[in-house]
């Protein structure tokens, strides 16, 4: 009888443990499947790109091109690229955003800017050229902060009928707007001597090269043959005009639409603490895409590729 027990027990244990052992599995499954991913690349063109995928990466509703504006890096201040790729992840939606070259490596270049226009646009269309031959299926958006709403509209305007959606943060009409929004003394030394120094956020140091790479663009030409989406979002305090009706007004799209934020600056007080201007245009951008990009999923026809 002593041994029956004991085998019962043994058998009792032994099977609880199963049992155990097998949940524990299926928990760590099933974390691991509820979690979006980020993977590093390197574009075509020799910018660093995150790409962010939807927990099930099979489910992906559509791709988000994110451009940054001048002198900032692919998360952008205060993380609103960053925090805006998980917010279109937890909706389905994959999104990529890299650095600009030229612009980006920021300390290691002691903020020294080469970047032009056409290099610009040339990062962009390399996120979007991987992209479409990585998930073909998927439709585009695009989004824009700044001097990145200006990159994306050149996208636009170059193939109108490719992009589903466009979505721009405080967005500029042309790349020569930032030379008059700074004082003219920077810009006609980097001219004169090769560069110039700019008191900004910080001391920005630019080139002969990135000045005379801001001149003689139109990036609105082609949003009358555009008939995708537009939203554009600014604060009421952006130190940038309000484009945004004369944006609308040029595409040739049914819903358009702007937004001001009252009370916001240029980078919607990324810094502040005490505002929350971030989380509603993370909002609300997540929302616009959920709701204009077509709702369809596709699987990637190559491998992810991860920079070495």
């Amino acid at each position: 009888m002593k041994n029956c027990i004991l085998r019962a027990r043994h058998k009792l244990t032994y099977s609880s443990l199963l049992k155990f052992c097998l949940l524990i599995l299926w928990a760590g499954t099933a974390n691991a499947e509820s979690k979006s991913s980020e993977h590093s690349l390197t574009l075509s063109s020799g910018a660093n790109a995150t790409l962010k995928l939807p927990p099930a990466k099979s489910s992906a509703r559509g791709m988000v091109i994110m451009i940054h504006g001048w002198s900032g890096q692919k998360d952008e201040v205060g993380d609103l690229f960053k925090r805006q790729a998980e917010a279109l992840a937890e909706r389905n939606i994959a999104s990529l955003r890299m650095n600009i070259r030229g612009e980006s490596e920021r300390e290691a270049t002691n903020y020294r800017l080469t970047s032009t226009f056409v290099s610009r646009v040339q990062d962009a269309q390399a996120g979007v050229d991987w992209t479409t031959k990585h998930y073909n299926q998927l439709p585009i958006g695009l989004l824009g902060f700044s001097y990145g709403g200006a990159t994306a509209m050149e996208l636009i305007s170059q193939q109108p009928g490719l992009y589903k959606t466009l979505v721009l943060w405080s967005s500029i009409l042309n790349p020569n707007e930032l030379l008059l929004d700074q004082p003219a003394e920077p810009f006609r030394q980097a001219l004169e001597t090769g560069e110039g120094a700019i008191q900004d956020w910080t001391t920005l140091l630019i080139t002969r090269e990135h000045v005379l790479g801001m001149i003689g663009f139109n990036p609105m030409r082609g949003l009358p043959q555009y008939r995708g989406a537009l939203l554009s979002l600014r604060g009421s305090e952006d130190s940038v005009p309000q484009h945004d009706p004369k944006i609308l007004k040029q595409a040739g799209g049914t819903r358009l639409e702007y937004r001001i934020l009252q009370g916001a600056d240029h980078i919607f007080n990324a810094f502040d603490p005490t505002k929350r201007y971030g989380e509603r245009i993370i909002e609300q951008t997540a929302s616009w895409f959920e709701q204009t990009l077509p709702a369809i999923q596709a699987q990637a026809t190559n491998p992810i590729q991860t920079a070495p």
